[in-house]
């Protein structure tokens, strides 16, 4: 059984992935990425290049096809340099025009990507609430996170382990609050 904790804006909600839950709001910025017509292939595929060549969408990774003239893509979205947790666009692309594409991204996202705290601040935040070892190469990763709520916030995420569960805390920037904290079991080794 997998149990997971989350706490959002001070609120505790504690969910078993065996027990069906309501639908989590959708968030008003978000934009599912479709593309099963020839009118909505043309639309994305002007919309993502452009995204693509202003920074608004970055390539994480890309395979061609052996043999054939395509490659698909996985892009993540970034808000002014920033990665948006949960923006991941796949294309596959014929030469240079869209074949399809997959995903969300978020509109309409107008915050300031300069946090308040340092990683550093950000770090010892975590580590004081959720006492563990973050390990000497895992630093705060800036993102922003869309909330339930319908708002954008720029947050740290880290993540913790204490021994038994693996924390990711996502702390407010600005404030250094927690805005939402989710544990989970580590993955066990499979039995020999």
């Amino acid at each position: 059984m997998c149990i997971s904790v989350l706490v959002l804006a001070g609120l505790l909600l504690a969910t078993d992935a065996q027990t069906p839950t309501a639908p989590a709001p959708v968030h008003p910025g978000l934009v599912r990425i479709t593309t099963d017509t020839p009118e909505t292939r043309a639309s994305w595929d002007t919309r993502l290049a452009r995204m693509v060549r202003t920074g608004a969408l970055k390539v994480r990774d890309q395979k061609p096809t052996p043999g054939a003239t395509t490659r698909d893509e996985w892009l993540v979205q970034l808000h002014r340099g920033v990665p948006v947790v949960g923006a991941e666009v796949w294309r596959r692309v014929d030469g240079t025009a869209l074949a399809s594409a997959e995903g969300v991204i978020y509109e309409k996202i107008a915050i300031d990507p300069v946090p308040k705290l340092t990683r550093d601040e950000a770090r010892d935040a975590v580590i004081a609430l959720r006492p563990g070892s973050a390990g000497p190469s895992r630093r705060p990763e800036l993102m922003v996170l869309p909330t339930s709520d319908g708002k954008y916030v720029l947050v740290y995420r880290m993540r913790v382990y204490d021994g038994t569960t693996l924390t990711t805390c996502f702390l407010d920037a600005s404030t250094g609050a927690v805005v939402l904290s989710e544990e989970s079991l580590p993955p066990q080794p499979a039995a020999q």
